[in-house]
């Protein structure tokens, strides 16, 4: 039996480590511990590189091959950890909720769907901070609310959906929305009879519940 170098552990190969991995992990690179100051190689290679341009530079996707293939690898394959990797983890969540909507014939609200902070309140699923506030002063203004079942449709690109909007608030059924996109507008304009609560009509609400709870009143969650 012989004894990794790196590892410490016993092994039955012919060889002072008992995997690749060890023997690559216990290399140490020539230039560990040295500087500019203290070795003259080190010095030369970032003399050498300072005022050097990158290899793609003034290059894109469409005036070069080589910018053209890294991109779509970024793209398609999420080898970076960066935007291309956001995009792809973007792509794959609407697809399972797009699943999951049409599993469960919802083409709509499907609970925990949003990106807002979510939770209970008393009965009440909240997808964001917004709907837990509004659902908040509702109640603690008697004023009647429950969460909306009913399915809308309306129409976007060609294709009639479905949707299901937030509560019935005193028999008025209404929408908390923090943003405006295309697809949203085409539910409004399918659905004029749906009140909708932007960021300036929920600024009393917002005051009363960070007034009284504090600005961290997403801790109210059950």
């Amino acid at each position: 039996m012989n004894t990794c170098q790196y590892c410490k552990t016993e092994h039955n190969r012919n060889s002072l480590y008992c995997s690749v991995s060890c023997s690559n992990k216990s290399r140490v690179p020539w230039n560990k511990g040295l500087s500019k100051t203290t070795d003259s190689r080190v010095a030369n290679y970032a003399r050498n590189q300072i005022g050097k341009p990158s290899w793609n530079k003034g290059l894109s996707k469409t005036t070069d091959s080589r910018v053209a293939k890294y991109s779509s690898t970024l793209i398609f394959n999420g080898k970076c950890k960066g935007i291309a990797t956001s995009v792809e983890k973007e792509i794959e969540r609407k697809q399972k909720l797009s699943t999951v909507a049409k599993e469960r014939k919802l083409g709509g609200y499907v609970q925990g769907s949003g990106r807002g902070k979510k939770g209970w309140y008393k009965g009440f699923f909240c997808d964001s901070s917004w709907e837990l506030a509004y659902v908040i002063y509702c109640l603690e203004h008697n004023i009647d609310i429950k969460r909306n079942t009913e399915r809308r449709q309306y129409h976007w690109q060609g294709v009639i959906k479905n949707y299901i909007p937030d509560f019935v608030v005193q028999g008025i059924v209404t929408e908390v929305k923090g943003y405006k996109t295309d697809q949203w507008l085409a539910k409004l304009e399918s659905n004029p009879d749906v009140k909708v609560l932007y960021e300036k009509d929920l600024e009393p609400v917002l005051e009363y519940v960070k007034n009284k709870y504090g600005k961290d009143f997403i801790s109210l969650y059950e």
